[in-house]
C-alpha cells in the first residue's frame, strides 16, 4: 500500500465506525473506489461489513458500541482499569493517556470536535489519515510512536471483545489493523520518537514493572515535543 491508499483506508474506516445515521453513503462508495491499491482481504472485509444488515443497524451499533457497551470504541477502556473513586479520576492512567493524545493531536494541528474524547476510535482514525498527509510536521517519528504505543495495544482486546459478541464490527477493526501494519512498514526505516526521561516517568515505569499489565502504554509526558 502506498501513502495515498493508507490515507484512503483510514478515511473509509473512520466513516464506517460512525453511527449508521451519521455515515455518508456517497463518500463511502467513492473511498472504496479510490482504495484500489489496498490488499484484497482488507477490501473484502469492508465490503462484507457493508453487505451485512447488522453493519447498518442502528440497534446493533447502540447495543454493542454505545449504550453501556460491551465493546466501547474508546481505546483507553482496553488499556486502563477504571478509577475506584472520584478522587482518582484526575490522576488515573486513562486520564493521563488522553492528555497525551491531545498533546500529539496538537503537535500535528489536529482539532477535535467539541465534546468528543480523544481516545474515541473514529477520532483516532481521523487523526491517522490527516497526520499521514502531514509528514512535514513529523521529523521526530512521533506518528510511529503514537501508533505503536497508543493505538495498537488497544486493538487486540477490542477485536477479542467484538469476536466474543459475534459483532460484524470486527471486520472494520481487522481492516484497521491491516492498514496500521502497512502504515508502520512504510516507517520501518525511520526511528520512533523517544520521550524524554523524567522523574515522573521513572516512577511510572517502576509501577509498571510491579503492577501494570503487559501492553499498556508507558505514559512519560510529552512536554518535550517541539511546537
Amino acid at each position: 500500500m502506498n501513502g495515498s491508499d493508507i490515507t484512503t483506508c483510514y478515511r473509509l474506516i473512520a466513516e464506517l465506525l460512525l453511527h449508521p445515521r451519521e455515515r455518508d453513503a456517497d463518500r463511502i462508495r467513492l473511498l472504496l473506489e479510490q482504495a484500489i491499491g489496498a490488499p484484497p482481504p482488507l477490501l473484502e472485509a469492508l465490503r462484507s461489513f457493508l453487505g451485512d444488515p447488522q453493519g447498518g443497524s442502528n440497534a446493533e451499533y447502540i447495543q454493542t458500541l454505545e449504550l453501556s457497551p460491551p465493546c466501547p470504541l474508546y481505546l483507553g477502556s482496553y488499556l486502563f482499569d477504571e478509577p475506584t473513586s472520584c478522587r482518582g479520576v484526575g490522576v488515573s492512567g486513562r486520564n493521563l493517556y488522553m492528555i497525551e493524545l491531545r498533546s500529539i493531536y496538537r503537535h500535528f494541528g489536529f482539532e477535535m470536535v467539541a465534546g468528543e474524547l480523544p481516545d474515541f476510535l473514529p477520532v483516532v482514525a481521523d487523526f491517522l489519515w490527516i497526520s499521514n498527509d502531514a509528514s512535514h510536521r513529523d521529523s521526530i517519528g512521533l506518528r510511529r510512536y503514537f501508533i505503536e504505543h497508543f493505538v495498537n495495544p488497544a486493538l487486540d482486546p477490542l477485536r477479542s471483545k467484538l469476536e466474543e459478541y459475534e459483532s460484524v464490527y470486527v471486520l472494520v477493526i481487522e481492516a484497521l489493523m491491516v492498514t496500521l501494519h502497512h502504515d508502520l512498514l512504510g516507517m520501518a526505516d525511520s526511528p520512533a520518537w523517544v520521550p524524554p526521561k523524567t522523574a515522573a516517568s521513572d516512577e511510572r515505569s517502576n509501577l509498571c514493572e510491579h503492577g501494570c499489565s503487559a501492553g499498556k502504554p508507558e505514559l512519560t509526558g510529552l512536554g518535550g515535543l517541539p511546537s
